[in-house]
Order: structure tokens, then sequence, then C-alpha cells
């Protein structure tokens, strides 16, 4: 069986995903930093900014879920047009000359954040993107060149608006936007099984208090089991200034 490529893999979402991964498939790990490896695992430890590492880290791979990147809202434009858009472009490019037949990308809920307002919800993925600072930004413009990539090359192509992955729920305002890992898992699984073409969606669990709609991802066949609840009665106000996604009561300002 071909692996599945993971980038970023050893990172916080790829920790969290790569056991559900690995029920259905090999997996061949790849990240700048050296991690722990599972049962059907592989790793290649390279920076995939570097030549010739994404195409040899693609090699033979029957699909591609790329998770590296800089998650930072507050990243300054140049630093996640980087990370974001000119990695994500060397490792299409890449899979485009590997014949690689599924992609997953990951992008963010920041691409849509301008849309986190009352008036708005719920928020349709197929809206016209609106982000809300440059890692947003950087997303929408990866998610284009997943667009393309899919119209050259015939690929099946997901991206994956994820909300918040990997971090604790101890502030309110990330209720409606969390995803557990295990439905992070769910969804990567399911975003692998697509047919070929480009889409979008947003990846949350079903939490009570979501107003992200998830009805294309549940065509994918996504069935999210965990919902942010019963975190509710711990998680606090607001701590720090992330950007105008949260802008309004849920975003102090300095």
């Amino acid at each position: 069986m071909d692996p599945v490529v993971i980038t970023g893999g050893f990172g916080r979402v790829g920790s969290l995903v790569r056991p559900a991964l690995l029920a259905e498939h090999r997996l061949r790990v790849v990240d700048r930093v050296a991690g722990t490896t599972l049962p059907g695992e592989e790793s290649v430890v390279a920076d995939l900014a570097e030549p010739g590492v994404a195409e040899r880290a693609l090699a033979g791979a029957s699909g591609l879920v790329h998770l590296a990147g800089d998650p930072r809202p507050h990243a300054a434009w140049e630093e996640a047009y980087r990370a974001n858009v000119t990695l994500t472009r060397r490792v299409l490019d890449a899979a485009a000359g590997q014949g690689v037949p599924r992609v997953v990308l990951a992008s963010t809920v920041h691409a849509m954040g301008e849309y986190n307002r009352p008036e708005h919800r719920p928020v349709d993925p197929a809206w016209e993107p609106r982000p809300c600072c440059a890692y947003g930004l950087s997303k929408v413009i990866t998610e284009n060149l997943g667009r393309l990539h899919a119209e050259l090359t015939g690929a099946s192509v997901v991206c994956l608006r994820l909300g918040s992955t990997g971090y604790a729920l101890d502030e309110a305002r990330y209720l409606g936007m969390w995803l557990s890992g295990r439905d992070a898992g769910a969804l990567l699984l399911a975003a692998l099984t697509a047919g070929p073409g480009w889409s979008v969606h947003f990846g949350m669990s079903a939490n009570t208090r979501r107003h992200w709609d998830l009805a294309s991802a549940r065509k994918l066949g996504y069935e999210p089991r965990d919902d942010s609840e019963p975190y509710a009665a711990t998680a606090g106000p607001p701590t720090a200034v992330i950007c105008r996604i949260f802008d309004g009561e849920d975003n102090p300002r300095a």
C-alpha cells in the first residue's frame, strides 16, 4: 500500500490525527523536527523548502495531507506568505510531478474571519472569503493554489478551514470553533476519499455554539461526534488580542 504523506506530521495537529489516519493508511511523516513514529509510519526529517526534498518525500505517495506552515494569526505578512503560500506552491508542484492523486490542504477559519459576527451566522463556506489577518489571507491564496492544482492535474484537492485544534478550551470564544482530535482525524479520513476536483469546507466539531456550516463537510462523509459544551462551565474570558476574527466583546483591545 502506497503511503499518504503528512507534512508537519510531528506538530500540534499532525500528532492528533496520525493515529486515526493509520487505521486506513500507511503514513510517511515529513517534518523539520524529528519525532517518534508509530507502527505503520516512516519519517522524513527535512525542510520542504530545500530543493528536492518535496519531490523525494512525495515519491510513490497515494495522497498528501499538507499541514506544515505558520499558524500564527499575528504573523507578519512576509512570514505568513513564505511559510504558507511559497511552501504550499512548492509542495503542490512536487505532488503534480509525482502524480499524487489526492491532496488535503489545511486551511483555517481565519480565511472567513470577518464573517464571525452575529449578522452573518451561520457562515457558509461557499461565500466569498473574507480573511481577518495575514495568516487568513495567506490561506485564501493557498486554497486557490489548490483549486489551480486540481484544474491542471485532475487531482482531488480538499481544503479544510480548521477551527481551534489541539488547544486547551480555556476561553469561551473558542467553544464555537473547536475541533476535537477525534473529529479532526475523522475529517481528514473523509477528505481523503473525495473524488477529483476542488472543494473547501469548515472543520469543527458538533459544538452547541457552532455557527460555521458543516453541511458540505458532511457530504464528504464527515460526522462529528464531539461537542465543546462540557467545557463551557470552565472556559473563561479572553486573555489576549488574537486578530479581527474576534473583534467585539470577545477580543479585548490592549
